[in-house]
């Protein structure tokens, strides 16, 4: 692992970490990539990407709905992802449910929400953490459908069941391609996310149940994140 993406979160003992994850990516512009959150909701939105571009070297972003409780399709959002299509910066959603979110709309957190948003902002760069976890089939569905649409494989290591059942999916439908590794350090190492694709690998041993071969754990480890989302560090 030489390179990371490093994703500001809205919750917990790390929310509002935008400052701290600036400080900690000027260490090591050439390894780290921030993403910092922002919520559209909020009316200095637009102030606030400007200034994680030119003060913090921002290289994406960050918004979560189901703790900010805004619907991503409502058109009042529309000019943030036309500012962030414009100047080229992807944006990181977390668009699936959460136990921490237990007051936050489960509607509103449904990937198909996202399809609105991809018709109109088609050069807009997005990816859908966590597979979108339980929506998985929903992101299979938004990753065929969309050519700049992407998700990630993160928290789901220790649930073999449901990664073998997405991933295999993904492969059926022929967007494997298109689903990125991912870690979710600090809660998890990424040896376990590693061990957690083997585990996969390993699940169809001796069955007629369709398999994740080698080939597809090597091509999702190597694969690069930072080409597919437009990424240059420095």
């Amino acid at each position: 692992m030489d390179r990371a993406i490093v994703v500001a979160f809205p919750q917990g003992p790390h929310m509002n970490n935008n400052e701290p994850i600036a400080h900690f990516a000027s260490k090591y512009p050439n390894k780290i990539a921030p993403f910092f959150l922002i919520d559209p909701t909020k009316p200095d939105c637009a102030d606030l990407i400007d200034k994680a571009v030119a003060e913090w070297n921002a290289k994406g972003f960050h918004m979560a709905p189901i703790y900010q409780k805004f619907r991503p399709d409502d058109e009042a959002y529309f000019p943030i992802y036309e500012k962030l299509e414009k100047i080229g910066k992807p944006l990181m959603w977390f668009q699936g449910s959460s136990f921490e979110a237990v007051d936050g709309p489960l509607e509103w957190a449904n990937p198909i929400l996202l399809d609105k948003v991809a018709r109109n902002f088609s050069e807009l760069r997005m990816i859908v953490a966590h597979f979108g976890s339980p929506f998985f089939r929903e992101v299979i569905a938004m990753l065929r459908k969309h050519k700049n649409f992407y998700t990630e494989m993160s928290a789901l290591s220790h649930r073999t069941w449901a990664l073998y059942n997405a991933l295999i999916d993904a492969k059926q439908y022929s967007v494997l391609d298109k689903v990125l590794f991912g870690s979710e350090f600090p809660m998890q190492l990424p040896q376990q996310s590693m061990d957690g694709l083997a585990a996969v690998a390993a699940l169809t041993e001796g069955t007629n149940l369709p398999a994740l071969t080698q080939d597809d754990i090597d091509s999702l480890l190597h694969r690069d994140c930072f080409e597919a989302l437009g990424i240059k560090l420095g």
